[in-house]
């Protein structure tokens, strides 16, 4: 395969330098300040400099580096200047603990480690990352601490406009998964694969030239950058996405004129119940959220707080992303027609960018033998798990054969589809429908119990539920027993309510607790059910209220 400087994703940012030299490409701030300006121009020649600059410190293609910089202008002068170089950023969120991080980061065996001062405290409580030869702080130092250079210090040799040429096939990026399902995994993102996840995400979801977009998603801004979008960052805590302050965000939507914004469903709940019925709402087109289902009363909740206001689900994952998206209104209409009761999450209609087939569902590696898919493959309108290959599909993790074992499929003619881990089934229309995680499925006296469809039941549109999840727990005369949590203050009159509801659904639940505190949810989005944690927490609960009735 030949290399190419076009391959390199980088050649897109200086086409747009190019085209657009004076367009905001990163704006900062504006919630409680006039905010930070970033050109596209003035991005290209600092990611030049920071380029060049790595080289002097003896980065080389193929090397990898560690990145730990929040969403800023340092990160993607940074991020791109690495990529620049042919090397392969190791990109880090801040929603993973301290181990997990230090884990990843060793386990990369990097060359280079850049990060904001505190960000290096990590580096020096683990051995591996001690060692690493290259450092730098976004921040001061003093002497070689916390690093031995500053990233002004690093972009002060001047550039020289090269960018190095790479095949489609060479490694660009490392990111993590969010670990709903286990633990997270180093999705290998290629210089092909993100050049044809720009492509993907431009022709899914149409821009204007005279687009202003917020996306909360670092992935989502280096794609506008590529499409020559301004993007403006939220000011957010990206930990604490359930709490991010709105009347903030709605000042720096205003004042900088957003049209679109990406985020996921928390970040809208937060904007949606301050607005309430104010008048004085921003200048949204579109709006696009995903990460984790979205009920039907977040969309009226959304709609009825913008009215005016294109409100879009996408799925995908870490791996695969876009797969599928569904406007509001559709998805509405849809769920109001639908004979099922309930009918799970619908998602829409599949991008034509992916081929998807369903598959049994089963939480062990799956090889296919002579039979092919046949052996696999559940009848039409039957629950199975998705699975799905494209231009935009990760077909790999790094240095991790037992995930890609775990999560790929090689179909015998060497086409690799990744699992999706999501169960669901396609109605009549070619609308896929969200049913529940492959590794939460409850197998109860021979039946497969789908929590989603549980919890759909069991909250029913009622404000009195926050949340519900389903779990199950190891029976000996059932194989496994549902236990429903909800989110909510205990009240027999409602559980007597969710009972019935369950009932008319026909959704079998063993036992119901009431957690008056909040139900675990992922740490990226805020949004997703954390069923090994929540498992964790009503075992103490259940175990707790055993031992009670026993001892009284």
């Amino acid at each position: 395969m030949t290399a190419a400087v076009e391959q390199n994703v980088v050649s897109l940012l200086r086409r747009m330098a190019e085209r657009l030299p004076d367009r905001s490409a990163l704006v900062f701030g504006g919630g409680d300040s006039l905010g930070l300006y970033v050109t596209f121009s003035e991005l290209w020649e600092r990611v030049d400099r920071i380029s060049n600059g790595f080289a002097e410190e003896g980065l080389r293609p193929g090397d990898r580096a560690i990145v730990m910089v929040p969403m800023s202008p340092d990160l993607y002068a940074a991020l791109l200047g690495l990529l620049k170089l042919g090397v392969i950023a190791v990109f880090v969120d801040p929603w993973m603990g301290w181990r997990q991080i230090a884990g990843f980061a060793g386990f990369a065996d990097p060359r280079a480690y850049v990060g904001i001062g505190k960000s290096h405290l990590l580096r020096w409580m683990d051995g591996r990352l001690r060692r690493v030869p290259v450092t730098v702080t976004t921040g001061k130092r003093v002497w070689r601490y916390p690093a031995h250079r500053t990233l002004a210090e690093v972009e002060r040799r001047p550039g020289d406009g090269r960018i190095h040429a790479v095949t489609s096939t060479d490694s660009a990026l490392i990111t993590f998964t969010s670990g709903s399902s286990g633990v997270p995994k180093g999705a290998n993102r290629t210089h092909g694969y993100l050049a044809a996840q720009h492509r993907a995400l431009r022709g899914e979801f149409h821009y204007r030239d005279e687009d202003v977009d917020m996306p909360m998603f670092p992935i989502l801004a280096l794609n506008n950058l590529a499409m020559g979008i301004p993007s403006v960052v939220p000011e957010m805590d990206f930990r604490r996405v359930d709490a991010v302050d709105p009347s903030r965000i709605l000042r720096q939507m205003r004042r900088h004129g957003v049209t679109t914004c990406t985020a996921s469903p928390p970040f809208f709940d937060r904007l949606a119940r301050h607005l309430g019925e104010s008048s004085d709402r921003p200048k949204l087109r579109r709006i696009l959220t995903g990460g984790a289902p979205v009920s039907d009363r977040e969309l009226r909740e959304w709609e009825k707080a913008f009215p005016d206001t294109e409100v879009v689900v996408v799925y995908g994952s870490t791996e695969a992303e876009p797969v599928a998206h569904v406007r509001a209104a559709e998805r509405l209409e849809a769920v109001g027609a639908t004979r099922s009761s309930p009918p799970g999450y619908c998602v829409g209609r599949l991008t034509d960018r992916v081929r998807a087939r369903l598959i049994r569902i089963d939480s062990g590696p799956v090889t296919l033998d002579r039979e092919g898919w046949p052996a696999w493959e559940v009848p039409a309108g039957e629950i199975g798990e998705l699975v799905v290959t494209g231009d935009h599909v990760c077909k790999d993790y790094y240095r991790n054969p037992s995930a890609v074992l775990e999560n790929k499929i090689v179909d015998p003619d060497g086409e690799v589809w990744h699992r999706m881990g999501d169960t669901g089934y396609f109605d009549d229309r070619d609308r896929f429908w969200l049913v529940g995680r492959v590794h939460s499925t409850i197998f109860r006296d021979g039946r497969a119990v789908h929590p989603q469809l549980v919890e759909q039941s069991a909250t029913g549109g009622d404000g009195r539920v926050q949340r519900a999840a389903a779990v199950g727990f190891p029976s000996p005369a059932l194989g496994e027993r549902v236990v429903l949590a909800l989110e909510a203050s205990p009240d027999a009159a409602l559980r007597a309510e969710v009972e019935a509801r369950l009932a008319e659904a026909g959704q079998p639940v063993d036992e119901i607790v009431f957690l008056e505190e909040k139900l675990p949810v992922d740490p990226r989005h805020n949004s997703k059910i954390d069923y090994d944690r929540l498992r964790l927490l009503l075992h103490k609960r259940l175990r707790s209220s055993s031992l009670d009735a026993a001892n009284s």
